[in-house]
């Protein structure tokens, strides 16, 4: 597969898969390795990819082994694996010991922005968002999402208890409460691509069979039916 075929198919994602696909979200700093991933299927788990962040919980793997474990679901039940941007597919690049787990990453990736931002651009009285920030496609739909779990505060929660771990010391109440509220985050926004991407996936379908029976419609007149 070459890399525009790849990256097409990386931007396509039909309603029934979209339904059934794995939704995964890293948080960490800017430019940084993730500290946390959230897997979403049924339920999101959750698993701290970072070691100096292990004591926080709720559960620990490698990146390594979170990534094997999503793909291995997503390969055993035939199902596709999406994020909000390739930011995520970036990070599991990084695994760069491991190609054979990234291309079997990347055979079943799918860019949820991508997704939304060309249902944003074909959907009648849909109004695209002024960015491709999840919050604002979120907005969109009218998913709702707690003050506490809303975006701009992953960044500075991982600094702050980052400098107190190292240091050597316990999280302070004010940090811990930050720290959970960082996992609620990361469980809407798993919860809320899986909202946008559904339903992205399934105007676009719509859109799509309109327009096809439109022009099977016109093709039937020019041939005088």
């Amino acid at each position: 597969m070459t890399h525009h075929e790849m990256s097409k198919q990386f931007r396509q994602m039909t309603a029934a898969e979209a339904r059934t696909a794995f939704y995964v979200d890293f948080e960490g700093e800017k430019e940084a390795p993730p500290v946390l991933v959230g897997i979403l299927r049924k339920h999101t788990q959750q698993y701290v990819v970072d070691p100096a962040f292990r004591p926080l919980g709720p559960a620990y793997l490698e990146l390594r082994q979170a990534v094997t474990t999503v793909v291995t679901r997503a390969e055993k039940q035939d199902r596709r694996i999406a994020s909000w941007s390739e930011h995520d597919l970036d990070i599991v690049r990084s695994l760069t010991k491991e190609p054979a787990l990234i291309r079997r990453f990347e055979a079943r990736y799918a860019n949820g922005r991508a997704l939304a931002t060309r249902w944003a651009t074909r959907a009648p009285n849909v109004e695209r968002p002024p960015t491709g920030d999840l919050e604002h496609y979120l907005a969109l739909i009218g998913f709702e999402v707690p003050e506490s779990a809303g975006p701009g505060q992953v960044g500075s929660t991982v600094r702050s208890l980052r400098q107190r771990i190292e240091a050597g010391r316990v999280p302070t109440e004010q940090q811990a409460q930050r720290w959970l509220d960082l996992l609620e985050h990361n469980r809407y926004d798993c919860e809320g691509m899986r909202a946008v991407c559904i339903r992205a996936a399934t105007d676009l379908e719509r859109i799509e069979a309109k327009q096809r029976k439109a022009r099977k419609g016109r093709k039937a007149r020019r041939m005088g039916k």
